[in-house]
């Protein structure tokens, strides 16, 4: 009975000495071992694992236990474990360059990292339901800095997207210059001057007690009108979308937002060129939702003139300063993970001095 199977099995698979089956095949393979049957069964995630069959006959006898065929199908596999589509998964903050978006940022970081997992030998790219290919790499960013803007930007890298959402909300820090005596389509400098004032106006009636008298005005719980180029959604559409295509603020109602400003300061002539009114200083501590660029408009109308931001800095986002972030020179996989690795480290003590108070 055993030699009739080895005999039907040899026909039907074409058996040669060191012929290689492959792991995508169907392996149930009976070994022979006297009367024992084992399964071949592969791990998932694994690969480079085969079946080597080889057989051997013997004719040194004429009789018929000596001239039995004897066949050794032996079971050789070789288990390679995939290496992790990133080296760890979590957040850090990078230092936005001027005029890139924060979309900018994320597919640079995501190229990055994916270039890195292909060099690892890491799967990058995954098979959908009707054969179209799905990277799997994964980076988000915690909130859109503009432009013109600089500073900190929290990045999500697997796993740390899902925290995104709480910087998206939370608290942030900016720096910000801005000049009286004109306004923008962009109302920062990337936009075309829409409205303006002689400098006359200016000097004559704004003095820096001015501006400190307004400030209370803007502490709190206020309404903000949202840019027109801004991502802000109007009957489905993106407000600069719109502005794109002609559509302006007097062509349509932007219904006010109801948004938070914890501190508002004015700085001092911070980068010392002395140039005073127009030009003026603010440090801003605000909640998710707020548009400098509208603060500092409101503020220019409320001294009866005009104002557009001409820099903007964050200097904190959540628990991230500008002494947390990297240049976009320090941008590599090292140095990103690095940096994930440290903030993983520094929320698990956190969480860990929560348990212990509570």
């Amino acid at each position: 009975l055993v030699m009739s199977s080895i005999l039907v099995f040899q026909r039907s698979s074409r058996l040669v000495s060191g012929w290689m089956v492959p792991r995508s095949a169907t392996l149930g393979m009976a070994r022979h071992t006297g009367s024992i049957t084992t399964e071949c069964s592969y791990p998932k995630r694994k690969r480079d694992a085969f079946l080597r069959l080889s057989s051997s006959s013997s004719s040194s006898s004429t009789s018929e236990s000596e001239t039995k065929e004897s066949v050794d199908l032996g079971v050789e596999e070789e288990l390679v474990e995939e290496p992790p589509l990133y080296r760890c998964e979590g957040l850090l903050a990078v230092n936005k360059p001027l005029e890139w978006t924060s979309q900018d940022v994320v597919g640079y970081i995501r190229r990055m990292l994916e270039r890195d997992a292909r060099e690892r030998g890491a799967p990058v790219m995954k098979l959908k339901k009707r054969g179209n290919k799905k990277l799997m790499i994964r980076v988000g960013h915690g909130g859109t800095l503009d432009p013109l803007a600089t500073g900190v930007l929290v990045i999500g890298v697997g796993k740390g997207t899902k925290q995104l959402q709480q910087y998206l909300n939370g608290n942030k820090r900016y720096t910000a210059s801005a000049e009286l005596g004109y306004e923008t389509t962009t109302l920062d400098l990337e936009g075309n001057i829409t409205k303006s004032v002689p400098w006359e106006q200016i000097s004559d009636s704004i003095e820096i007690k001015s501006l400190e008298a307004i400030l209370p005005q803007f502490k709190g719980t206020i309404q903000q009108v949202p840019p027109m180029f801004s991502a802000i959604k109007k009957n489905g559409k993106k407000l600069y979308e719109m502005a794109r295509k002609g559509v302006t603020e007097e062509d349509m109602t932007i219904p006010p937002r109801e948004v938070q400003i914890h501190q508002l300061d004015l700085l001092p002539d911070t980068d010392n060129d002395k140039k005073g009114l127009p030009h003026f200083y603010l440090n801003v501590e605000c909640g998710g939702g707020t548009y400098i660029r509208s603060l500092i408009r409101d503020m220019g109308h409320s001294l009866d003139t005009y104002a557009t931001m001409t820099s903007l800095v964050r200097t904190k986002q959540g628990p991230f300063t500008l002494d947390d972030t990297f240049e976009k020179d320090e941008w590599n996989p090292d140095t990103l993970y690095a940096a994930i690795e440290k903030s993983n480290q520094y929320f698990a003590s956190l969480d860990q001095t929560s348990e212990e108070t509570e």
